[in-house]
Order: C-alpha cells, then sequence, then structure tokens
C-alpha cells in the first residue's frame, strides 16, 4: 500500500510552506554554529535539518518515524556533504527518550501532531535545552476569526489566531523571541507542488490499486486549498527561549 505523503511529498526540498531563506532565517534566530546540537523532531524527509547542517556546520540529530523519510534524510545528507553531521534516529516522538538539556536547540517544524498538540511540544523541546536554550515550533494558525459559518473544520485544524497561538506557545514555558511567517508565495509552492507531484505518480501509476483514490483526495485537497485554506490559514516558525 502507498503512503500518501510518501507520494505528494517526494519531490519537496522542504515539506511545510517555507523557504530556505526562512530556514536560514531560522538558524541565525537559534544562533546555531559550529558548536551547536540540535534535537529535530518529527524530521521529515530532513529539509531543514541538511540546510542548517550545511550551512552552520551544527550537529543534528533527527527523529523520525517513517522508514521512507529517515532514508531520505540519510540520503540527502550524504548528498549535500553533511553525512558526518546528521544523524537519523527512527522512533516516534513520543518513544523517543530526550535527553534532559543535552541539545543547544530543538525544533519541531510542522509535526506538532507527534506530541498530541503545541503545548506538549513546547513542553518536550524545552526539556532537551538548558536555560536560555533555543526551541522552534513550525505551527498554522488562523487569519480570520471567526472562521466562515461555511467552512467545514476538520478534526486536525483545532488552530487558533496568531495572538492566541502565541499565547500557547507561550504557556509551554517558554518566551517567543522570534517569528518567521510563510507567505502566500510560500503556501501555494508548497501545494502545488504536491499537486504536480501527484499528477505524475497518477500518469505512471494507472493500475495502481489506490490511484483513483489519491485522485479523489488530491482533487479535495486542491479544492479546499483555493476556497477555504489560502485565505484562511496562515503558518509560522515560533522561535521561543527558555527561561
Amino acid at each position: 500500500m502507498a503512503w500518501w505523503h510518501a507520494v505528494v511529498d517526494s519531490r519537496h526540498e522542504l515539506q511545510n510552506p517555507t523557504s530556505p531563506e526562512k530556514i536560514l532565517l531560522l538558524g541565525e534566530a537559534l544562533g546555531l554554529d559550529e558548536s551547536s546540537r540540535v534535537l529535530d523532531i518529527g524530521a521529515g524527509r530532513g529539509g531543514p535539518a541538511v540546510l542548517l547542517a550545511r550551512e552552520f556546520g551544527c550537529r543534528i540529530l533527527c527523529v523520525e518515524p517513517w522508514r521512507e523519510f529517515a532514508d531520505a534524510i540519510r540520503e540527502r545528507a550524504q548528498a549535500a556533504g553533511v553525512g558526518h553531521l546528521v544523524e537519523v534516529v527512527e522512533s516516534k516522538a513520543q518513544d523517543f527518550e530526550i535527553e534532559a538539556a543535552g541539545f543547544d536547540a530543538a525544533l519541531c517544524i510542522g509535526a506538532t501532531f507527534a506530541f498530541d498538540g503545541l503545548v506538549p511540544t513546547v513542553e518536550a523541546l524545552a526539556r532537551a535545552v538548558p536555560p536560555a536554550g533555543a526551541i522552534a515550533v513550525g505551527e498554522p494558525f488562523w487569519r480570520e476569526w471567526p472562521l466562515p459559518r461555511d467552512f467545514e473544520l476538520r478534526e486536525d485544524e483545532g488552530f487558533l489566531p496568531l495572538a492566541e497561538t502565541v499565547d500557547r506557545f507561550e504557556s509551554g514555558g517558554v518566551e517567543l523571541v522570534a517569528l518567521i511567517t510563510s507567505s502566500q508565495d510560500d503556501w501555494d509552492r508548497f501545494e502545488s507542488l504536491k499537486w504536480l507531484t501527484l499528477d505524475l505518480w497518477l500518469a505512471a501509476n494507472p493500475g495502481h490499486p489506490q490511484a483513483e483514490e489519491f485522485r479523489t483526495e488530491g482533487r479535495y485537497r486542491r479544492d479546499r486549498h483555493f476556497r477555504w485554506r489560502r485565505d484562511l490559514m496562515g503558518w509560522a516558525i515560533f522561535v521561543g527561549r527558555v527561561p
């Protein structure tokens, strides 16, 4: 059986609506350098990890439960010449034993579902760094509030407006020190690459038993982006400092 994200994310350098330039801004906000040790929870295909290791020379421990993505991290790190800096552990976030204060910075970029929400994610990352250490979380927020009555909220969309998201972030025991927000161009580039990748996959696999299922899901997600999420949903990387 094919996994949806393994298909539609397979050509993404970054699996969130952001850009390489903004990931490098994140590295600067975190104060990374060659002496830094970084934890990346829910690392996906390793886009941010490889960029940060290559640009700043930091060591990064990536925790990723999916074999397809973990293998992609290893391959991409080797191809970028940073295989010696990027380590991969195949594990679910909640099963991974975080070394208390063992890292200079800790990240969870677009994967707070791994800890069942933003606040427990912040709390887990905060334990990974010492006092004055930095954490970063990528998370959606609503640009419009209240949401339109016609908008059908999905179970995994329990987000808040930006100010309330900051409050929720800080309730995990950190202080917000930087915000790196995605643009509409970031969103369109991120979403449209999924449509193109799916289109190519369907053309190459016309007889696949999940072809029609994926085609239907792709159309639903594309139309929902145009009709609703493109205007309603924002996304940002929240950078916090542990007291």
